[in-house]
């Protein structure tokens, strides 16, 4: 009955009728400082949002509390000053630029212990740990 060209059409038809599995989302990596902010990547919740040094954008939410939006922002002069002092620039969507902005954020939330004003963080210049991670950053290609 194997060699039947009937049976071989089901089984071919049944195989193809059947979904490809869909991929398990993985979810979203908290960051949460020691006085209870947790910040998540709004890129990682919505693939369409691309981050940028003008703009990164988190959600951040304290315990109970509604979460609120944050972007975090390198002002151009902290932009120019790393394309200078790298031998290779900074790509315009560097990992670097989300996850120093996601540090800084961290930061202000654990000096402030509050939200930034109007839910926007500058940042004006970098720590010499940060300079030193972006004198160093290589994406991976």
């Amino acid at each position: 009955m194997s060699g039947d060209p009937l049976v071989k059409t089901m089984a071919m038809h049944r195989k193809q009728v059947r979904p490809d599995p869909l991929p398990l989302a993985r979810p979203p990596i908290k960051y949460l400082t020691e006085n209870g902010f947790t910040i998540v990547r709004l890129s990682e919740i919505n693939p369409s949002v691309i981050d940028r040094p003008g703009e990164c954008q988190f959600l951040v939410q304290r315990e109970d509390e509604a979460k609120r939006e944050v972007k975090v922002g390198f002002d151009q002069s902290v932009v120019g000053y790393l394309r200078i002092r790298r031998r290779i620039p900074l790509s315009e969507t560097s990992m670097f630029w989300v996850a120093c902005a996601e540090s800084c954020l961290a930061n202000y939330l654990w000096e402030k212990n509050e939200y930034p004003p109007d839910g926007r963080l500058a940042i004006s210049e970098l720590s010499p740990d940060e300079l030193m991670l972006a004198l160093h950053w290589r994406d991976s290609e």
